[in-house]
C-alpha cells in the first residue's frame, strides 16, 4: 500500500457542502475542542452513546482523524497537526472506535490495504475497498459477524468484498432483519458501497449502536453536517438516512454491517 493514500475515503456529496472553517463552524470547533481531545480516552466503552455524544457536532475535515495520542491530524499526512478537531467519515469511525473498543488503533494499521489490491494503479481503482479494509482492520482479532437478511454470520475478513456487499441501503425490510441480529452488548460498523462508472467503491463508513432505551442510532460524519447521528429505529430517522444517501445518478447503494462485542458487554 502506498504511504500517501491521498484524501482517502471522501464521500461524493454535493458541492454545496460547508467547508471546515466557514463562519459558524469555527465557533463549534473552538467550543468543542477540549471535549473532543480526550473523548477517545475519557468516555467509558460500556456506554457507547455517551462516548459518541462527546464527538457529536464536531466539524468535517477532509482526511481528518485523531492519532492514538489524541492529536488532530490527517490519514495521509500524520505529521500535520491542527489545534481543533475535524473528521471525515473514516476519521470519525477510527477516533470513536478507540473509546468504544479500548484499542489504540495506530493510523497505519487502521488504513492498511489488507489484500494489496487497492493501491495506486489497481485495476479496481485506488482505495476502492478502503471502507471495507478499515472496519476489518479496526475489528481485527475480535469475534465479528456480518448482519444481513438470510446470511450466515460470516467473518467479514473471509468475504469477497467485491461480491458480498450486505444489502441495499434503501431496503427498509432488510434493515429491520439485519438490526434484529444485533445482540445486547454489541455495536456494528457500517461500510457503504456504490458503483461509479462501472467501478465499485466502499466510500463511506459509520457506527451503529443501541442505547439503554432500545433506540438504534447511526453515527457518522459528512461534509455538510459534520459528526451527527440518526435514530434509524424510528421511521423518521430511517427516512433521513435514505435522504442523506439518495440513490441519485449512481443507482443503488449497499451497506455492509459488521457486529462486534463491546468491552464489558456494553452494560
Amino acid at each position: 500500500m502506498s504511504g500517501k493514500r491521498p484524501q482517502p475515503f471522501r464521500p461524493a456529496y454535493p458541492a454545496s457542502t460547508t467547508r471546515l472553517f466557514h463562519r459558524g463552524q469555527i465557533i463549534v470547533a473552538v467550543c468543542l475542542a477540549l471535549l473532543a481531545a480526550d473523548a477517545a480516552r475519557a468516555a467509558p466503552a460500556a456506554d457507547p452513546e455517551a462516548a459518541l455524544t462527546r464527538l457529536s457536532g464536531l466539524p468535517y475535515r477532509d482526511d481528518g482523524v485523531d492519532d492514538p495520542a489524541g492529536r488532530h491530524t490527517l490519514f495521509a499526512d500524520p505529521g500535520t497537526s491542527f489545534p481543533t478537531p475535524g473528521y471525515n467519515c473514516s476519521g470519525f469511525v477510527t477516533t470513536a472506535s478507540r473509546a468504544l473498543l479500548g484499542r489504540p488503533l495506530p493510523l497505519d494499521a487502521a488504513k492498511r490495504d489488507r489484500k494489496g489490491d487497492s493501491g495506486p494503479g489497481s485495476p479496481k481503482g485506488e482505495d476502492w475497498d478502503f471502507g471495507y479494509d478499515l472496519i476489518c482492520n479496526i475489528t481485527e482479532g475480535l469475534p465479528r459477524r456480518v448482519l444481513a437478511p438470510g446470511a450466515p454470520p460470516a467473518d467479514p475478513a473471509l468475504l469477497d468484498a467485491a461480491k458480498t456487499r450486505g444489502f441495499p441501503l434503501h431496503d427498509a425490510a432488510a434493515w429491520t432483519q439485519a438490526l434484529a441480529g444485533l445482540r445486547p452488548g454489541e455495536m456494528a460498523f457500517a461500510a457503504l458501497s456504490k458503483t461509479i462508472k462501472g467501478r465499485l467503491y466502499y466510500y463511506h463508513v459509520a457506527l451503529v449502536v443501541r442505547d439503554p432505551a432500545g433506540r438504534v442510532f447511526f453515527h457518522h460524519a459528512t461534509p455538510g453536517t459534520g459528526v451527527h447521528r440518526l435514530e434509524i429505529s424510528s421511521s423518521a430517522g430511517m427516512a433521513a438516512l435514505k435522504k442523506e444517501f439518495a440513490e441519485k445518478r449512481f443507482g443503488d447503494k449497499w451497506v455492509l454491517l459488521v457486529a462486534v462485542p463491546l468491552p464489558g458487554g456494553g452494560r
